[in-house]
This record gives C-alpha cells, structure tokens and sequence, in this order.
C-alpha cells in the first residue's frame, strides 16, 4: 500500500510516540488521528474528542484498503496486561461491532489481531489492536477451510491445556510454530468468536502469563481465526497466540518448517505454574 513505509517503526521497528503527550492514541490527542469511525464508553461530548473507553479509527498507514485501528483505552497502557478494568471487555465488543459493519458492507472475512511490542510489528506503544477487512478470505483461512471439511482436530479434547474457564480453552498445540504458542479455542464447535466477556477474559489471562513466565517487555501477536463472513463452511474458531521469542530463519522461511525450540509440554506446564 503506498505511503505503508511512512508510519513509525516501519523499518528497523523502531517504537515512537512512547510519550503521553505525543501519543496519537491518547485521551487528549484525538486530533493526531483520522477522524473516528466508531467509539465507546463516551456519555457526552463532540466527536473526536475526550471522555472515550475504546476508539476505532481508520490506520493512517493501511497495508489494505478499509483497515482499521482499535484504541484501547484512553490512558497510556504500552500492553494488554496493563489495561483498566473494562477496556478489554469494551474492545471485544468493538471487534463484535465492527465485524457486524465490515460483514454489512459486503466484506467476506474479518481478520483481528494484536501486535504488541516491537518485535512483533507494533509501531506505536499505546495498547491497540487492528482491524483488516477482505473481499475474500485469505490464503490461511482458505487452507483451515479445506482442513476443517476433513475434520475437526479443535473438537478434541486438547493436551497441554494451560487454562480452561467459560467453554473456552487454552492451551500450547502439539504443532506449535514457536516457544510457547498458545491457542484459545472454544471447547464446542463454534464458527466465529463471539468477542464477548469470557474472550476478553482469556486473552487477558494468557497476556498475564506470558508477562510473568516471559517478562514484561515480551512482545507477541494474537491473531483471531474465524469463519468468511458468508457461507456455512465448517469452521471452529480460535486465537492464536505467538510470542516473538525466536527469528524465523532458513529452514522456516526456505523450507516452511517451523523448529519449536521449547516443547509445547514444557510449555504449557510453565504457563500453568504462573
């Protein structure tokens, strides 16, 4: 996408914008972003303006036509562990909002995704998520489709379980690509996420553990996989969750394999304890 390698931390990864009262994403500096498309938590006031939970705002620098960015929360929280009390819960249901609009506009899928920290593409430090609407689903989806059809691995009982609450489960994937990837998936078959409560409630838990067994400034993405926004293909739902531990290097990138350098029956073990 033209103008992409103008936004901060495009080459070299370097973050920006770590200060408050710089940051576009901060309660205050609404005007340092596109106008908002969608915002939550705000009782009063004139658009773009104070007084919000969660905003949604167009990406200054889209890599694909119509993405989006959700802000989470007001304050300056640099990762999800460090959000106030509702902000995540706000941001599920901005996901939930937004894939209801892109779906009514004619997208056919939704993809949701954190990047936190540096290495794991974030160019700003302020907590927030994107959104990327497709006019068809993307080449990942479309090989989990073809998977699925054959059958549904997620539908049994997972190994490695690290966290189990409110039908969903976490846990570290015998095929895991990198040290200590974690899945949530619901324990029901289940084509799209529902972006509510007990989502919000998973992902903040797995943020935790990665802050604790891994520390603070770990960076790592999290990456919803759901079902195109049109048809009843067979589907089940689940984010995944990889820590930005190692670099993908000649056998991943040259032969498409992944060399998982902690096992996942270690990893799950270790999550479990913190």
């Amino acid at each position: 996408m033209p103008g992409r390698a103008g936004r901060p931390g495009a080459i070299g990864r370097t973050l920006r914008a770590g200060d408050p009262a710089t940051c576009p994403f901060c309660e205050g500096n609404e005007r340092l972003t596109p106008p908002e498309l969608a915002v939550y938590g705000r009782d009063r006031g004139a658009a773009d303006g104070p007084g919000w939970t969660v905003r949604v705002v167009p990406n200054k620098f889209p890599a694909f036509e119509g993405q989006e960015v959700v802000i989470h929360g007001p304050h300056h929280a640099t990762a999800l562990a460090d959000l106030a009390p509702g902000v995540l819960e706000t941001t599920a249901a901005a996901w939930l909002d937004r894939r209801r609009h892109h779906r009514a506009a004619g997208a056919r899928h939704l993809l949701v995704a954190v990047n936190e920290g540096a290495a794991a593409g974030a160019s700003l430090e302020h907590s927030h998520s994107q959104i990327v609407p497709f006019a068809d689903p993307p080449p990942v989806i479309g090989r989990e489709l073809e998977a699925f059809a054959a059958g549904c691995p997620l539908c049994e009982p997972p190994s490695n379980v690290v966290y189990r609450e409110n039908g969903l489960i976490s846990f570290c994937p015998p095929w895991a690509r990198m040290p200590y990837e974690t899945w949530i998936a619901p324990a029901a078959h289940q084509r799209r996420a529902p972006f509510d409560g007990a989502l919000a409630a998973a992902l903040g838990d797995m943020a935790t553990r990665y802050r604790r067994l891994l520390g603070a400034e770990t960076a790592w993405n999290a990456i919803v996989h759901d079902a195109p926004l049109s048809g009843e293909a067979p589907f089940h739902w689940h984010l995944e969750l990889l820590p930005r531990l190692t670099v993908a290097a000649a056998v991943e990138l040259g032969a498409g394999i992944w060399v998982n350098v902690v096992e996942p029956e270690r990893a799950a073990a270790e999550l479990t304890e913190v």
